[in-house]
This record gives C-alpha cells, structure tokens and sequence, in this order.
C-alpha cells in the first residue's frame, strides 16, 4: 500500500524511555516504599533482645542462703511427736530464725524462688527420732562457720546468735554443747562476761528464798561451770551492781537485768577477723547463757543480745 512506512516481516523499533521518565519510576518506587514503612512494617531484620539486667547480689547472700536452706531440711524432718515441750519450743525457735533470715534476703532484693531452691548441706531425711535431730542440731556445718568469720559484720553478729540458738536447741534435747575446753583467741572477752555473772547469781541467791532461791542456785550452778571452761576473769572482786539488791524483788530484777545484757555486743567480742574457733567458741557461750537463762525461768529468745531483726 502506497505510504505506508511499515513492511511486512520488518522489525518494529519503540522509542527509548527518556531519562526523566526513568528517575520518575525509581522516585515513584521510593514513595512506595516510604508508604510502605509508614504504615508500620518493619522491612530490615529484628534487633536482638536487650540483655537482661544482671541482678546486685545481696550481702553474704549464699552464706544466708545455706543457713536457711539447713534449717528448712531440719524443720521439714522435725518429729512429729507432741512430747516432750521442748521439742515444740526449739521448732518454734528454729522457725523464727528462719523468717528472719529469709525476710533479711528479701528485703536485699533476692527472689524467693533462688532461696527455696538453692541446695541444703544437711542430708535429706524423713522424720528423725529425737537423738538423731539433736545430733544434726549440734553439728554446725564447718562451712557455715568458716563462711561466716569473712562474713560483714551485721551478717556475723546476726548468725553467730542464731548458731548459739541451735546449739542451745540441740542441748535442751539432751546433745553436750559447751565450749571445748581448748582455748580460743577470745576466751579473755568471754571470762569477762562470765565472772561478773557468776557474781551476780552469788549475790541473788543469797538475797532469795524458797523457789526463786533454788532457781538462782541452779543458774548460779551453769553459770559457775561455764566460767570453769572460759577461764576466771583477773578482776573478779572490782565489780559493782547496776542497782542495790537488797531483798528478794531486787534479786529477781538483777538476775533478769544482767541474763537479757550478757551476750549483747557480739560484734565486740568478734572482732574484726574472728578465726574459726573464736567463732564456735562465741557461739558455744551464746547457748550456756541461754540455758542458764531457761534454769533462771526467762524465756528463750531466737537472736539472743540483738534488739529483734527486721523481717
């Protein structure tokens, strides 16, 4: 056909896309991709999770942990057996020291699970006849005690009282619990707290009668026996009483005045760097005062000398 240009079997050539026309397809591609993002979708890849704060340890958190920890074992294999009251006095005791300690860690920001499920030193055992409990009673873990002499000092005045609970448990259930009769570095510090003691007994039996009279003889009698063990204290005959004693309601107020001081300032007879054996030796002393204390009629105490812990 006259004028017309194409040929059959030829080629046909479209006109190339200009510039301009390719930057407006890229543009436009970039605005959808803006619109995209806009509405929310994330199109890069996932940012890991951010770390997870490390927890501050509280202090002396696995030595607490562990004490708590063997109470538990001891409490949860405690004979079931109503008789005799001690037993129902020395759990009681056990328990309150437990709330406290437990109630010290949570207070420092430990999660309860990391108490309950930390490891006891003590074996697993069922229900325990009474010689075997105060067999566990008497016998501190050597870890706990050697834990506690590089303890703070808030923690080993707060422990070493508590030990000195559990071996007095352990002797109101028959166990021998006294101090040994080798010496320690702070034997001086424990004779000059048990003179003046058995002074003051001498001095309250000797203005009592009748029952309160064999009461104080009777504590007079442990409290003489301890000073045997510590050591007798070179200024025995120096001492004066906090108050005239001068008939038997006097007595009665100084033997439950100096019994509720004389185990107070722990920390003082510890030291700074108590060893081991100073460590036992304090706790041992803590037991004997409270049982002079039973034998004089006060009633026992789970933090002896401490103004009671917060829980």
């Amino acid at each position: 056909m006259d004028g017309d240009t194409r040929a059959h079997g030829s080629r046909v050539h479209l006109p190339p896309v200009s510039t301009t026309r390719r930057l407006f397809l890229v543009g436009g591609g970039a605005a959808l991709l803006g619109a995209v993002a806009g509405c929310g979708l994330r199109l890069d890849l996932p940012q890991p999770p951010p770390p997870v704060p490390t927890r501050r340890r509280a202090p002396d958190e696995a030595l607490v942990i562990g004490v708590v920890r063997d109470l538990d074992a001891l409490l949860r294999a405690w004979p079931a057996a109503s008789k005799p009251a001690v037993l129902k006095q020395s759990r009681s005791l056990l328990t309150e020291l437990r709330t406290v300690l437990v109630g010290r860690l949570t207070n420092e920001g430990v999660p309860t699970e990391e108490i309950t499920s930390a490891p006891s030193t003590a074996p697993a055992a069922g229900k325990l006849p009474v010689g075997e409990l105060r067999k566990r009673l008497a016998d501190l873990p050597s870890a706990h005690l050697e834990a506690t002499t590089s303890a703070t000092a808030e923690t080993r005045e707060l422990l070493t009282a508590a030990y000195g609970t559990i071996f007095a448990s352990a002797e109101r259930l028959g166990a021998e619990t006294a101090p040994a009769a080798e010496t320690s570095p702070v034997r001086p510090q424990l004779a000059e707290r048990t003179s003046p003691l058995v002074y003051a007994f001498e001095v309250v039996a000797a203005q009592s009668s009748g029952t309160q009279r064999r009461q104080a003889l009777g504590t007079l009698e442990r409290l003489r026996g301890l000073e045997r063990l510590v050591g007798r204290d070179d200024a025995a005959s120096g001492w004066s009483l906090p108050f005239p004693v001068t008939d038997q309601r006097s007595a009665r107020r100084l033997g439950d005045t100096v019994l509720q001081r004389a185990v107070g300032g722990l920390g003082e007879v510890l030291g700074a760097a108590p060893t081991t054996e100073s460590l036992d030796d304090v706790a041992r002393w803590v037991a004997a005062i409270q049982l002079a204390a039973d034998t004089w009629g006060l009633a026992p105490v789970a933090f002896p000398g401490m103004e009671q812990p917060d829980r």
